[in-house]
């Protein structure tokens, strides 16, 4: 696989699951092109692999929850 593909096939899930780019400092195809030769050319075993996507499933998942207390703590603020 290329890096190209790499990248190309990692935007796809993306559209899926879309992030909120507008608030990042940064640019997409970098962010993408960064991490993807992070991981081009790595011996990764289906199970390194899989137990990598449960771990950034499960930051995913702690972001997310910090995200909503947050917000839910903004909107209590707001409402006093």
């Amino acid at each position: 696989m290329t890096l190209e593909q790499l990248i190309e096939i990692a935007k796809e899930v993306e559209v899926a699951d879309p992030f909120d780019w507008a608030d990042v400092a940064l640019d997409e195809d970098e962010a993408y092109r960064l991490m993807a030769m992070n991981l081009i050319g790595e011996d990764l075993t289906p199970e390194i692999m899989l137990a990598t996507i449960v771990k950034l499933c499960v930051e995913n998942l702690v972001l997310n929850v910090r995200l909503m207390k947050q917000n839910d703590s903004m909107r209590l603020q707001s409402n006093n």
